[in-house]
């Protein structure tokens, strides 16, 4: 089964695969920030991945998705939640599904992660910049 097969999975398959794939994303940009101890690394990267973030996110994207990327965020809105910490605040965690949804999309169009680059990565660096700035202390020397 080729990438591209994979975008036919149910949009709860698409939004596991677009959140490791931000997680890495972030884990990687949060690593070129300095050599910190795991568990403020840990810290800093569950500040960018929570569905708070991932949400506002989207939101700051919207108006620059195309037809088919908001069609499929629509997909991951609409996806029924089953955690009850997601239960909390529905709305918030939809907009995390739709947003992992389309970074799994991005992910596995071949090409499309340029669109991520371009659009998340303005957004994501600032955030990173300011989690380090409030989370972590100095670096360690190495």
């Amino acid at each position: 089964m080729g990438d591209e097969a994979l975008l036919q999975r149910s949009v709860r398959t698409l939004a596991w695969l677009g959140d490791a794939a931000f997680e890495r994303d972030v884990r990687w940009r949060v690593c070129r920030r300095g050599d910190y101890p795991v568990d403020r690394l840990d810290t800093i990267k569950a500040d960018l991945v929570r569905a708070e973030a991932q949400a506002a996110l989207l939101e700051a994207l919207d108006e620059h998705l195309t037809e088919d990327e908001r069609a499929v965020v629509q997909r991951g809105r609409n996806a029924k939640t089953t955690s009850l910490r997601a239960k909390k605040d529905t709305q918030t965690y939809r907009s995390s599904t739709g947003f992992e949804a389309l970074v799994a999309r991005w992910a596995l169009l071949e090409g499309a992660w340029e669109r991520y680059e371009a659009l998340v990565v303005p957004r994501l660096e600032p955030m990173i910049d300011e989690a380090v700035a409030r989370r972590a202390k100095k670096p360690r020397r190495g």
